[in-house]
């Protein structure tokens, strides 16, 4: 049962990756940087798992898991793309020029 848990986690995660990289650079980067945007998609992600899952103790779970690992998600992408937080762009590992965020 716990196997089917981690396997939903990692699909979660895995699909949060996609649709975050699919954002434009800018939307993205001022997403990542703001933490009241970062609650919302948290939330999101979690009422859809559990929306999709429900009624079920391993839906249950994996709605619990996939809002404890968006945590993780959104502090992964912030290393991996950076954020824009009080109009400062913070760089990371995939370095965005100015002309590409306006």
């Amino acid at each position: 049962m716990i196997d089917a848990v981690i396997v939903f986690a990692i699909i979660n995660v895995a699909f949060e990756l996609v649709v975050l990289s699919m954002v434009p650079p800018r939307m993205r980067l001022r997403l990542l940087g703001s933490k009241s945007g970062a609650t919302v998609v948290h939330v999101v992600v979690m009422v859809l798992v559990l929306t999709v899952h429900w009624g079920t103790l391993i839906g249950t779970m994996s709605g619990f898991l996939s809002f404890i690992l968006s945590l993780a998600t959104f502090a992964v992408a912030k290393q991996t793309f950076g954020y824009i937080e009080d109009g400062v762009f913070h760089r990371r590992i995939i370095g965005y020029k100015l002309e590409e965020l306006k």
